[in-house]
């Protein structure tokens, strides 16, 4: 955050995210039975050759995509499933990733879960859509319900910007499920949750899917579903580059103001919370995109690369070499080498120009958060046969990119008396000696999180700093810092946590002193005025230029606390 200006919640919905007092309005839980429902129930969860599952799968018959269930164990004790076809049955249609959901169906499931699971799952909506339907989502934690831990980062997945791409939002739904049925049940997921607090929102823009045709593999527009009910391209709808350089620049803009739409002012409400990490889903292609989406200047044929390339690089080739098709098994003809690409780059050669104000760009630059687009399935809104295949395709990758959150270094910045102080710009240095361009800003109580990576030989050596400006309107006028530590990211020891205490090393407008001066100064005099107060003198009324002209006796007789009462403001310590 240059200059220590952060991005601040307004008024637009009553709070960043509000918690919903719901009234269970049924349950939604099918049952999920094996031959059409008329068969014996499925066991859920349970394992296959020792991998988790919370769903059917279509991995138990060779060169079949039949979903099967168990309907024995082999192991009650280790859920491990047996291998003998007779205990094993077609997934009815009522089973979880048979059908898509209704928006009534996920609020409903979103309710019973976070009932079913009341110590890790809480509900949430940050607002209502254009048509006023509720945003829902699920946040996932261990020890949800009390106040969030201290440097437990956060992490958010945001589904169904574009309505028409449908698969998105039955992936994250199911991968609540899966996590919260594995917490007690699976050592990964459980370190996970206990770790990250998850936020998950399956869809941003529940009246565009509404509107959009399954079945349907391509198409724009608010006819399509692809656009809100505002005719709006949610993806297109945040703060732009322009609107962030004048947001540096000029203390009155206002970045939520600009007739937005309302699923995308709550987003940036939401956004306003400490969020480390972050995608949002998409489908029409199979790949992951990184910062930047848009262009500056004429070119056009390179890469638009953010500062923290490297990380977003290390990120969207985690998840893509986690998935079963997308570094080179997809078939899909909108694609990418490795199964990654930059966004600018990407869009303009293959969607028909690059992305202005795009959720990911607004997250790099308006806040401290590092959010990817994963993009699913080549059909924008396919047949209901492929969301059990799509998950399995994804399962994995989701899994290790929530992990990458835990990897760089972590900690709170404070003043002096251990005072947290928000809005402190967190600086880093590379192993080469080279500052990274983009600082990241501490949270409310003065947690910072920055990923970083260990080097090729298995560890990198950065410098850290705390840096606090205080020179906005209404502040104090003081600039603080901490000292400069060395941080050793390894791939043994991969998350660093390290506390910072800055202390006051200059006054805002002022030239900062090197350590001789300082000396010289100090040996002359206590304190000096600012130019400030030199120039007040110098313009006295003429009675005073008089007197002062008379001798210098009758000037340095003025009392020295009466002066430095008159302008304290403008004196500062050496």
């Amino acid at each position: 955050s240059p200059q220590g200006k952060r991005l601040q919640g307004q008024l637009y919905i009553s709070i960043s995210v509000v918690l919903l007092s719901f009234v269970h309005l049924g349950t939604s839980q099918k049952s999920c039975r094996i031959y059409s429902g008329l068969g014996e129930p499925c066991i859920f969860p349970y394992r296959l050759n020792g991998q988790f599952y919370s769903e059917c799968t279509t991995k138990f018959l060779e060169d079949s995509t039949d979903p099967m269930c168990p309907i024995r164990l082999e192991n009650s004790q280790s859920l491990e499933a047996s291998n003998n076809p007779k205990d094993w049955g077609r997934c009815a249609k009522e089973c979880d990733l048979q059908e898509y959901s209704s928006n009534q169906e996920i609020f409903d499931d979103i309710v019973e879960l976070s009932s079913k699971y009341f110590h890790i799952a809480k509900p949430f909506t940050i607002g209502q859509s254009s048509k006023g339907q509720q945003l829902v989502g699920i946040r996932i934690s261990q020890n949800v319900r009390k106040e969030r831990k201290l440097m437990k980062p956060m992490v958010r997945f945001v589904g169904n910007m574009h309505g028409n791409e449908a698969v998105g939002r039955e992936v994250l739904l199911h991968l609540s499920r899966h996590l919260l049925q594995g917490y007690n049940e699976d050592e990964r997921i459980r370190k996970i949750i206990d770790e990250t607090d998850i936020s998950i929102l399956p869809s941003l823009n529940p009246d565009g899917y509404d509107q959009a045709s399954r079945g349907s593999c391509s198409g724009t527009g608010k006819l399509a579903g692809m656009f809100n009910e505002g005719n709006t391209d949610l993806n297109q709808d945040f703060p732009t580059w322009v609107d962030y350089e004048r947001f540096l620049e000029d203390e009155d803009f206002d970045p939520f103001e600009g007739g937005r739409q309302p699923e995308t002012l709550a987003m940036m409400e939401w956004s306003v919370s400490p969020f480390v990490l972050s995608a949002n889903l998409h489908d029409g292609a199979v790949l992951v995109t990184y910062p930047f989406d848009h262009f500056q200047g004429e070119e056009r044929s390179e890469p638009h690369l953010t500062p923290d390339n490297d990380i977003f690089h290390h990120l969207a080739q985690t998840y893509a070499s986690n998935h079963a098709t997308m570094v080179n098994g997809t078939k899909c003809f909108r694609r990418s080498l490795n199964g990654f690409a930059n966004g600018a780059l990407w869009h303009s050669q293959n969607t028909g120009g690059a992305l202005e104000g795009s959720l990911k760009d607004f997250s790099y630059l308006f806040t401290s958060n590092m959010e990817l687009s994963l993009v699913l399935t080549c059909c924008k809104y396919p047949t209901s046969f492929f969301l059990l295949r799509e998950w399995e395709n994804n399962k994995r990758s989701l899994l290790a990119y929530m992990e990458q959150v835990q990897m760089g270094i972590k900690g709170i910045v404070s003043l002096e008396g251990n005072r947290p102080q928000a809005g402190a710009d967190i600086i880093i240095w590379n192993p080469d000696g080279k500052r990274r361009a983009k600082t990241v800003a501490t949270s409310d109580n003065g947690e910072f999180w920055k990923i970083l990576l260990p080097g090729p030989n298995g560890n990198n050596t950065y410098k850290i700093q705390a840096r606090w400006e205080d020179c906005g309107r209404g502040g104090s006028g003081r600039i603080f810092e901490s000292l400069q530590h060395k941080i050793i990211v390894s791939y043994k020891n991969p998350l660093k946590v390290k506390q910072l205490r800055m202390r006051n090393v200059g006054f805002c407008g002022v030239n900062e002193l090197d350590g001789l001066q300082v000396i010289e100064e100090l040996l002359l005099r206590a304190r000096i005025p600012k130019k400030a107060v030199q120039t007040e003198i110098e313009n006295k009324d003429t009675d005073d230029i008089q007197a002062e002209t008379v001798g210098e006796k009758e000037y340095m007789e003025v009392p020295e606390e009466s002066f430095e009462e008159d302008h304290y403001d403008v004196f500062y310590d050496i």
